[in-house]
């Protein structure tokens, strides 16, 4: 199976699975940080996160690896849903109900990102929890910073979000300035905190780093330099998805009531228990004869 790859490509196969098997969901770009930090990669050249790309889909062909395990935002397909028959319409929709846990919530809390390429990483988290996700796409547009800041006007709850982004003069900046600022501009009522990267996650010494002379040509580069960050830079994307995760899951739960979160559970429980015994007769009136509509036989 493994005829053809040299010996250090299997190493390195190997290491990616073990990651894997640890943080998947992950992406290639997470992976590749992985393997820099254990000495699999020399850097992070589009050379070297090709080599793991293409060995990547190589061990996931071969079933070494799950394809779930390796996760790709940027290339997700869209489509209006469809079903064969209405039966089929009745059970999606039960198998996908879920009530809003938020409702009976003290707080509305979102997480936001700079970059979409976090999203699958995140994916478990806010599937688990239902919480808002909005990719920044860089920086905001003014109508998504806008829109948001009207509509946290009026709304009858606290407003908390939790941002993540790279540690770098864009990333920082995005979120110790230009967010917060245009947020108190358009009279938004927001209370906003950065919960990765931090610079506890950037001064232990386990992430991989790159000079910020790289970022000179960025217009925040000036203002970096002018707030003392130092010389060296660290990517969103080098922190474990594991860890990631479970940061983001801490930062949703210390937010929580949890006893109306359990409460909320239990309701949507009877809820669906319900909505079974309904679909249950809507397919039996729906499959049964003519003659039970009223019609000919």
């Amino acid at each position: 199976m493994a005829r053809g790859k040299a010996k250090k490509t299997l190493e390195l196969i190997e290491a990616a699975r073990a990651f894997l098997e640890a943080n998947a969901p992950a992406t290639v770009r997470s992976c590749c940080y992985q393997l820099l930090i254990r000495g699999l990669l020399r850097n992070m050249s589009k050379t070297e996160t090709n080599k793991v790309s293409r060995n990547l889909v190589w061990a996931r062909e071969e079933g070494l690896i799950p394809w779930g395990w390796v996760v790709d935002e940027t290339r997700s397909a869209e489509r209006s849903a469809s079903w064969d028959n209405p039966e089929e319409l009745i059970e999606t929709a039960v198998r996908q109900y879920r009530k809003d846990y938020w409702q009976d919530q003290p707080v509305h809390l979102e997480i936001w990102s700079e970059k979409g390429t976090v999203r699958g990483t995140l994916g478990p988290v806010l599937r688990e929890y239902g919480v808002t996700f909005r990719v920044m796409h860089g920086f905001g547009s003014a109508t998504v910073i806008q829109n948001f800041a009207e509509w946290s006007r009026y709304h009858h709850k606290p407003i908390i979000v939790g941002y993540v982004g790279d540690w770098d003069p864009s990333g920082l900046y995005m979120s110790e300035v230009d967010i917060p600022t245009r947020l108190k501009r358009y009279g938004g009522n927001v209370t906003f905190q950065r919960i990765a990267l931090t610079r506890d996650d950037i001064s232990t010494g386990d992430l991989p780093s790159f000079e910020v002379a790289s970022k000179t040509s960025d217009t925040r580069y000036r203002w970096w330099a002018g707030q003392n960050l130092g010389d060296r830079c660290w990517e969103l994307d080098a922190m474990a998805p594991a860890m990631l995760r479970d940061r983001v899951e801490d930062f949703i739960v210390r937010h929580l009531d949890l006893e109306l979160w359990e409460r909320a559970r239990e309701v949507e429980a009877a809820e669906i228990e319900s909505m079974r015994s309904i679909t249950t007769r809507m397919q039996d009136l729906i499959s049964g004869p003519a003659t039970e509509y009223g019609g000919a036989p």
